[in-house]
């Protein structure tokens, strides 16, 4: 240990609860406790095995009663059950010793009424058999008690010492040097016992030490011993044990002063020694103290003595050197040292060689550690250690406006402030119940639920019958939080009393035993040794002198200079303290703060000054004293200076921010971090207060003589970057990820601007039972520690595997490290990346906001952080603003050239410039490609958060900034018109995409709101775009949309024939509504598919009749059948088509397509596989009309075809007889299926039925001919039905003599024979005007045609039948009258037309001859 260096408590804060092993050791004797006076004891092991396993790891204990609660702590190895509890069932503890071996721990207790001996082996990787199947991590993490349960079961474990009368009252304990025998001495008031247990048999021998005869006044001490005289001066108040080659000896301290060496093998007294007087000073009583014994080594030992009037040390040394003949000499006593004990009293101490550690306590009940240096025989003064002091409730202020509840929360429940145990006692207290929680299971967010509600029961309880106002509630609250806060204040005071000490040697500490807990002293630095120790030590000058190239004049004013700072410490008030660094929070310069501080100090009008006036012009004074005030002053800073300023940036950023160690890491556990993290906080807390006290006396000498800028400017920098150190050593944080912790992370993983590496809460950062801890802490656990432990393997050099090293060494160099790496001005990221991975975005943001104003160094990389945070709190406006300043400074700061630029061209270019040492700088097509990139993040980044409005924003920021050529400029015009597509501002994205740069975004950016606007029926707007430039790759577009769809749910051919409509090209228009009829046909099979395609080939038919007759043609390409058709028509090579042939239509074409549809249509509704009708012919559809009843389909399918109609006619006049003669009963039913408007209804349906076959023979049949009537009567002659008189009247008009044929044809005779009959008679003028021709035979007329062969045939067929049918003779006879009367008539009627003839002929020849 360093010569009269200070030491500082550090304690563990934050932990989890111990989960202790609880084992009941019963050895069966009776029952002691009430006859036993014993006090607390503890004490302590530090592992000195070389195994980097065992490196920073010890074992402290200590006992109440008949408990003894052992403890195996590591700052390296999160240990696993290292929390053992032994309780000796009904018998007190004496004595405990912890001894080491090679490869064993042993422990070695003794009782009033037993003595135990247990061995618990060392747990080293790769040396315990097992280590394969038991994993190398889970050994490495298991406590030597981890499997305590099977050592304590051995019955050779432990000795019973009951029965020997009184009850002990010292004991001590040893384990041999090759751990074969255990010895135990236990003192009672008539005896001294020995007991000698043999390690390998386990056999326990016991021995009475007696006093040999050359010592008779012992015999009289041993006589007033039996006679129990408890006052006798001879009765043993500590022993040790000591083995010299291998001889055991018992040196044995008693009430009268006097120390002496017993041989364990004799039983004999070897040397005494009277250490208050020398070896024959006469026998003294000791003081109100008790003497003590501590063992340094086998040869020497330090003796605490108690006096009336005092009390000292005394370290004394065995002798037992050689005598010049070879023989041995007697061991001897030589008091080495004797050192002054301070006037209080002694709670425990122990020793090394140079330096006796001694815990003190004074009537106050105020505990303090003392250290002496007894190395040489100089007179070194006492040198305190500094206690961590209990929370002060002064500092727990009620701010106007403040909730109780809120302030005393915050305070109380402050990571570190209390320990769970206490607060769980303490609201036991508040509550005043029995009932208990299991402190294990209870977290810090429940256990404030619970405190929370207990309070306000108390408020409730108390107003319960009242009605109070808001300032009585506010007292009332306060009053009951205060009583609870006092409730804890008592627990942590009771728990944290210390009650022993143990030195940890091979890591320069010591271990203060609390009753709870425990604590390290930890060696301080240098500054803070000098300004902890104050006024005490008279040499600060020469210890800062080695660090100052032992220039004595600059240590001597450097000295002055922290005495005067000490000075200023004392005098300045808590209170202004605490203002102050409230105004530090709100960013207030510390230069104007202390100012105004001096100022007031100074200003004789100020009523109550910060500090008195006469402290002020004392510590002017003093300053005037000091020589080379200034070399001190920038001595001083250069001390406080953490990070030099002209230290060049990390070559690699990712090697600075990157590192990672496996599991035992070097303060790695949970109590490492915890040292660590509160080292860190006391050292920057100490630092904090110089920088600040010396800032006063800065203004002071300024306010005096004026002093130099520089130093006022750098104290203010250092003050400022102190509380930023001592911000983060004392924020909460939750230990558990935050709320959206997962999502944050994941947006910025998505934008490439954090890839996880590091992440702040894996599964080997957990928040060690608590979920509140501090950001310091959180830090370390995740990434803090691995990057110091790199700076110090690399910088030191030091080899931690092999090496040993202390805290001095490690600790206090890990703490400089994470300063360096924490400075706000440190060139380091590793502390900024890790915050913005945490994703806590409030302390992000205060962070950055304390930084804000005055550190300039890496003010980019927190400006990028700031925005992120904002963004994700979902302050998009402010994210947006700062993200446009950071943009030209890409390339200006390390970090955004890793999160910004990494996985791009440049980044690579970049970090091969570097390497290359190319100091030239960026170029400015660099600059300009990193602007680009950033831009490119930053979008990614809000389109994580669907900033859609903002990233429009940020895109025509870098549109503005890019060139008219630029090639990344289509792309941002691109996120432009996405964005505002996304938004729904589809006017504003079509004038985006038309000043696109690129043609062939531009159409991609054209498909997309056409597509769009489809989507969301916005047919109008689509309608109304003028699309400049890209009409032709509009209608592209909209076609290939058209035919892509689905025909049955598909809208774009109407608002495709609208939009052509609009634009007055009326033959697109109509090839749209045919391209929509032909796809209806080929792919729909939609129930209203024919409606649409009717439709559609209508309005087709249209257009075209609007468009001039040149035009008046469509070309479809050839489908199906038609391609078909194609290779048997005009195709003699039988060539198949191409596919990129096509068909021409012209108007007539597209007309009989429309009655086609028209036909199936109607078809349609009558048979449900129509489908399978659609390839048929148009006559063979007008069938299939004609068999529903579809004449006026049929016909008008027929008439746009150029086939017949008299199948049309003969069915109907077929479903005429049938519906007349009562076969078709629903003949109604067909007929509503035909045109009956302009019919006459009837009441009959047959009558209907010819009426409207009357019509259609009127309305089809063509001008002189008579096609359809004979159709329709040879079909009812053939169905031996009647001809219809309209019928008979006027096939009479039109074709009369056919119409005889007809009935002659049928065997229809006597109907024949009457009409030859009427015929006949209108020939010979009677009725002429009923028949085809309109005059009789004359003269004058021409030659009527008679049917002749038909009259024969009449005239034979009545003949033949008139054998048999007296009406057929008849008829023929009646028939024949009228032939001969008729052939008479033609004879006399030829004869005159031949006489006129030729009387015409000679008139002729006359008048010919005349003219010649």
């Amino acid at each position: 240990m360093y010569v009269n260096m200070s030491y500082r408590e550090v304690t563990t804060k934050n932990l989890k609860p111990a989960d202790w092993t609880e084992v009941n050791i019963n050895t069966e004797t009776l029952n002691t406790l009430q006859d036993t006076k014993t006090f607390e004891i503890s004490g302590g092991h530090c592992y000195k095995n070389n195994n980097v396993q065992y490196r920073n790891r010890f074992i402290y204990w200590r006992t109440n009663k008949e408990v003894l609660e052992l403890a195996e702590i590591s700052l390296d190895i999160s240990l696993v059950r290292n929390h053992l509890r032994l309780r000796f069932t009904d018998s007190a503890v004496l004595n405990v010793s912890l001894t080491e071996h090679h490869k064993a721990i042993t422990l070695l207790v003794v009782t009033v009424s037993s003595v135990h001996r247990y061995v618990f082996p060392l747990k080293v990787v790769g040396e315990n058999a097992g280590t394969a199947a038991a994993g190398q991590d889970d050994l490495q993490s298991q406590s030597i008690f981890y499997d305590v349960n099977e050592k304590i079961d051995d019955p050779s474990a432990f000795y019973v010492t009951d029965g020997l009368g009184t009850m002990p009252t010292v004991a001590a304990s040893f384990m041999s040097e090759h751990a074969q025998v255990a010895y135990f001495a236990v003192a009672y008031q008539s005896k001294l016992v020995l007991h000698v247990m043999n390690c390998v048999t386990g056999s326990t021998v016991t021995h009475e030490v007696k006093e040999p005869h050359l010592m008779p006044r012992f015999l009289s001490s041993l006589t007033g011993a039996l006679i129990r005289r408890a006052e006798s001066v001879d009765a043993p108040n500590s022993m040790e044990f000591s083995e010299i080659d291998g001889k055991t000896y018992l040196l044995v301290v008693y009430r009268s002063n006097e120390l002496r060496l017993w041989a364990v093998d004799t039983m004999q007294t070897v040397s005494t020694i009277n250490c208050s007087g020398g070896a024959q000073g006469a026998p003294s009583a000791q003081g109100p103290q008790t003497n003590q014994i501590r063992k340094i080594d086998d040869q020497n030992f330090c003796v605490f003595l108690s006096h009336d009037d005092g009390a000292e040390f005394v370290c004394v040394h065995l002798d037992g050197t050689t005598m010049p003949d070879g023989s041995a000499r007697d061991l001897e006593f030589i008091v080495k040292h004797t050192v002054v004990a301070p006037q209080m009293d002694l709670a425990d101490f122990d020793v090394t060689l140079t330096h006796i550690w001694a815990l003190w306590s004074n009537a106050e009940g105020d505990f303090n550690v003392s250290t002496i240096y007894v190395g040489s025989d100089q007179a070194i003064e006492w040198v305190s250690s500094v206690l961590e002091p209990p929370p002060d409730r002064y500092c727990l202020t009620m701010e106007q406006g403040i909730d109780p509840r809120e302030a005393y929360c915050s305070y109380i429940f402050h990571p570190g402030r209390f320990d769970r145990t206490v607060i769980t006692k303490a609201l036991y207290m508040f509550r005043r119940v029995n009932l208990q929680f299991d402190v294990r299971q209870l977290s810090m967010t429940v256990l404030k639920e619970q405190v929370c509600q207990a309070v306000e029961d108390e408020i409730q309880n108390e107003f319960k019958e009242f009605v109070v106002s808001d300032e009585e509630y506010l007292e009332a609250a306060t009053r009951l939080w205060d009583r609870f806060y006092s409730c804890c204040e008592q627990y942590h005071i009771k728990y944290s009393e210390p009650i022993g000490l143990s030195i940890l040697g091979p890591m320069d500490a010591a271990c203060l035993i609390r009753r709870q807990s425990f604590a390290l002293l930890r060696p301080c630095e240098l500054l803070e040794h000098v300004l902890l120790i104050g006024e005490q030590t008279r040499d600060v000058a020469s210890i800062l002198a080695p660090c100052f190239r032992n220039d004595h004049t600059l240590s001597q004013a450097v000295a002055e200079l922290m005495r005067i700072i000490t000075q200023v410490e004392k005098s300045l008030p808590e209170d202004v303290k605490m203002e102050l660094d409230k105004k530090l929070y709100q960013r207030e310069a510390p230069i104007d703060l202390v100012t105004k501080l001096v100022g007031s100090s100074i200003d004789d009008d100020d009523i109550s000054p910060t500090l008195p006036m006469h402290t002020v012009q004392e510590l002017k004074k003093q300053l005037q004293n000091v020589t080379n005030l200034q070399d001190a002053v920038d001595m001083l800073l250069n001390i406080l200076c953490v990070i030099e300023p002209d230290a060049p940036p990390p070559q690699d950023y990712a090697r600075s921010t990157r590192f990672l160690l496996p599991t035992g890491a070097l303060f790695g556990s949970e109590y490492g971090i915890s040292i660590l993290a509160e080292t860190f906080k006391q050292m920057a807390l100490i630092r904090f207060s110089v920088c600040r006290d010396l800032l006063i006396l800065l203004c002071i000498m300024e306010e005096q003589d004026g002093t130099d800028s520089n130093g006022l400017v750098t104290a203010d920098n250092y003050m400022r970057s102190y509380y930023t150190l001592v911000w983060m050593a004392v924020t909460p944080i939750s230990s558990n990820t935050p709320a959206g912790f997962e999502a944050s992370i994941q947006r910025l993983n998505r934008a490439q601007l954090f890839d996880g590496y590091s992440r702040p809460y894996s599964s080997h950062v957990r928040g060690y039972g608590n979920d509140q801890t501090t950001l310091l802490c959180l830090f370390l656990r995740s990434k803090g520690l691995f990057s110091a432990l790199a700076k110090l393997l690399s910088k030191a050099g030091m080899q931690l595997e092999t090496e040993p090293a202390t805290l001095r060494q490690t600790l206090l160099q890990l703490v400089t490290y994470t300063n360096e790496m924490l400075w706000p001005e440190s060139p380091s990221y590793v502390f900024p990346e890790w915050l913005f991975g945490t994703c806590h975005q409030i302390i992000v943001q205060d962070y950055v906001r304390l930084l804000a104003v005055w550190c300039e160094k890496k003010a980019h990389c927190r400006t990028f952080m700031l925005a992120v945070s904002l963004l994700d709190c979902g302050e998009t406006q402010k994210a947006v603003l700062l993200f446009q300043d950071t943009a030209e400074k890409v390339l200006d700061d390390a970090f955004l050239i890793e999160h910004v630029l990494k996985n791009t061209p440049l980044h690579g270019q970049l970090k091969e410039s570097l390497e290359l040492g190319n100091d030239d700088g960026p170029s400015l097509e660099d600059k300009k490609q990193a602007v680009v990139h950033y831009y490119l993040k930053v979008i990614q980044l809000f389109e994580q958060y669907s900033a859609v409005d903002y990233i429009i924003q940020l895109a025509l920021t870098a549109i503005s900034k890019l060139g008219e050529r630029d090639p990344q400029l289509p792309m941002f015009q691109s996120i432009v018109f996405n964005n505002h597509m996304h938004l729904g501002h589809y006017e504003e994205a079509y004038h985006a995409l038309i000043y696109n740069a690129d043609i062939s975004r531009r159409k991609d950016c054209l498909r997309q709101l056409v597509v769009t606007l489809f989507q969301c029926k916005s047919l109008d707007l689509l309608m109304k775009l003028p699309y400049n430039g890209l009409q032709n790759e509009f209608e592209n577009i909209v076609e290939s949309r058209a035919r892509s769809m689905s025909i049955d749910q598909n809208e774009v051919y109407n608002f495709l024939y609208a939009f052509h409509t609009s634009k007055g090209n009326m033959r697109k228009a109509a090839t749209v509504m045919y391209e929509q009829a032909m796809r209806l046909q080929v792919s729909s099979n939609a129930p209203k598919a024919l409606d649409k395609r009717c439709s559609s080939l209508l309005i087709c038919v249209n257009c075209l009749n609007l468009v001039d007759n040149r035009y008046r043609w469509i070309a479809k390409p050839i489908i199906g059948d038609e391609r078909v058709l194609a290779m048997d028509v005009d195709n003699e090579d039988e060539v198949p088509p191409n596919d990129d042939e096509v068909l021409v239509l012209e108007l007539a074409d597209i007309r009989r397509e429309l009655v086609y549809v028209e036909a199936l249509k109607e078809l349609s509704h009558y048979r449900k596989d129509i489908a399978a009708y659609e390839v048929a012919g148009a006559e063979e559809l007008s069938y299939l009309l004609s068999s529903y009843g579809l004449y006026t389909a049929a016909l008008k399918l027929s008439r746009g075809h150029t086939f017949s109609v008299l199948p049309t006619f003969e069915s109907l006049a077929a479903a005429c007889v049938s519906a007349t003669e009562e076969k078709d009963t629903d003949a109604w039913a067909w007929l509503q299926n035909n045109d009956l408007a302009d019919l006459p209804h009837r009441n009959n349906a047959a009558d209907m039925a010819w009426s409207l076959l009357q019509k259609l023979i009127l309305d089809n049949e063509r001008k002189d001919s008579t096609l359809i009537r004979k159709s329709v009567v040879n079909r009812l002659l053939t169905m031996n039905a009647f001809v219809p008189k309209w019928l008979y009247d006027s096939y009479k008009l039109n074709n009369c003599r056919e119409l005889l044929h007809l009935y002659v044809r049928h065997n229809r005779l006597l109907e024949a024979a009457d009409m030859a009959s009427e015929m006949i008679c209108a020939m010979l003028g009677a009725g002429s005007e009923y028949f085809d021709f309109q005059q009789s035979i004359n003269v004058t007329t021409p030659q009527l045609a008679f049917p002749i062969n038909t009259m024969d045939l009449l005239l034979h067929a009545l003949k033949v039948n008139g054998k048999e049918h007296s009406e057929y003779e008849v008829a023929c006879v009646q028939l024949e009258e009228d032939v001969a009367r008729y052939i008479e008539t033609v004879s006399r009627t030829t004869s005159d037309k031949m006489k006129m003839a030729i009387l015409r002929n000679r008139e002729e020849l006359q008048l010919q001859t005349i003219r010649q």
